[in-house]
């Protein structure tokens, strides 16, 4: 049976859905799928599941044995020509016989971007890329952000009520999402390498920020972030003493230097980062950090002041906002500190925006315009 535009759209679809398998698991690397066919026949499949395992063209190469040879395999991404982790995929491609390559988009790595598909034809292999391109990006939307940036991607969630307000005052606890939210948030989490929110909100809620609300196979959590400038935090906060996902505690020169041997004697990590104009902990250098140790994505939590700085900064890539129904006033804490912004043509725009319903609470999802 003959390739087709119809048919290249069908099996990169299915390529796709088996990418989707890994989301939250392959940092640094990208999601990745892979169909084999051979006259009209899926002959072999996989997907990437971690950083050093198998890609997903070798999966399906390995599954497809010699019914390989002459065969068009559809992966999401464009073969890598490079030894990283793992041996090149486009000599395991050559190998094999494969006589078609059609891929979605091209990657972003400097080290494969083009070389994979050059390879491929200097080899005599028909390479196609491009098909179905626009989904294949939205899906690795992290991995092309940290590509580009070397900073993770940062998804800002937010729960508030109607009227923008996180909680009833200063020191009082949040808490206000109905349960279909709350397992959405765990959702996110679960999706992400790490997870933030500032030493105020730790005060006022002492949050575990760790995944327990979905189906977690693997018992993987997100790495817990706190700022705080000069360790006021509590010893006894969760975030310190539960054990349940590692936690690291960003602070600068100015941290109260026996705290700070406390919390290593822990076992919890310390890391120290300049100051900004404030004296607060620089956040550019706090994710300049976390992306060479290859935090790809990140999800801060809050509290307002915390995305205040996110969003002044430029940092913020995505918005998730919760409202609830519940109407506080002005007595409330906002969601957002103050972003020193004097006319309404400054104001932080959203494009893409989707909006659903989450039980009684209404989700709004959209990206910063930069």
């Amino acid at each position: 049976m003959p390739d087709t535009p119809d048919s290249d759209q069908k099996y990169m679809a299915q390529s796709l859905a088996l990418a989707a398998k890994a989301r939250g698991r392959t940092c640094p690397n990208p999601m990745v799928g892979a169909v084999l066919v051979n006259n009209g026949e899926i002959v072999g499949w996989g997907y990437h599941q971690k950083a050093g395992m198998h890609h997903a063209e070798i999966e399906a190469l390995a599954q497809a044995g010699e019914k390989a040879r002459g065969a068009t395999l559809y992966v999401t991404l464009e073969p890598c020509n490079h030894q990283g982790r793992t041996p090149p995929c486009t000599e395991a491609i050559i190998r094999a016989g494969i006589k078609k390559v059609v891929y979605a988009t091209a990657d972003p790595n400097p080290r494969v971007s083009g070389e994979g598909h050059k390879t491929l034809t200097k080899n005599g292999i028909e390479t196609i890329g491009g098909v179905m391109e626009q989904e294949a990006v939205k899906m690795n939307e992290v991995y092309f952000s940290y590509m580009k940036s070397g900073l993770p991607f940062v998804t800002l969630k937010l729960a508030a009520s109607l009227d923008g307000r996180i909680a009833m005052g200063p020191g009082t606890t949040t808490g206000l999402s109905g349960d279909e939210a709350r397992r959405y948030v765990h959702q996110l989490r679960l999706g992400h390498e790490a997870v933030m929110v500032g030493a105020n909100t730790v005060a006022a809620d002492d949050p575990q920020l760790t995944v327990r609300l979905v189906d977690n196979p693997e018992s993987k959590q997100p790495t817990r972030f706190v700022t705080d400038g000069k360790l006021s935090l509590s010893l006894d906060s969760k975030v310190l003493t539960d054990g349940k996902a590692k936690t690291i505690m960003v602070t600068t020169s100015a941290a109260d230097q026996d705290k700070k041997k406390k919390i290593e004697a822990k076992g919890i990590d310390v890391w120290t980062i300049g100051k900004d104009a404030r004296g607060y902990v620089d956040l550019k250098a706090l994710l300049h950090q976390m992306g060479l140790d290859e935090y790809c994505s990140l999800l801060v939590e809050g509290g307002g002041r915390l995305a205040a700085s996110f969003l002044k900064l430029g940092l913020v890539n995505k918005v998730v906002m919760i409202y609830t129904p519940n109407i506080i006033g002005a007595q409330g804490l906002p969601a957002v500190g103050e972003l020193e912004i004097s006319e309404l043509k400054d104001a932080f725009k959203l494009r893409d925006m989707e909006c659903r319903m989450l039980g009684k609470d209404v989700l709004i999802e959209g990206y910063i315009v930069k």
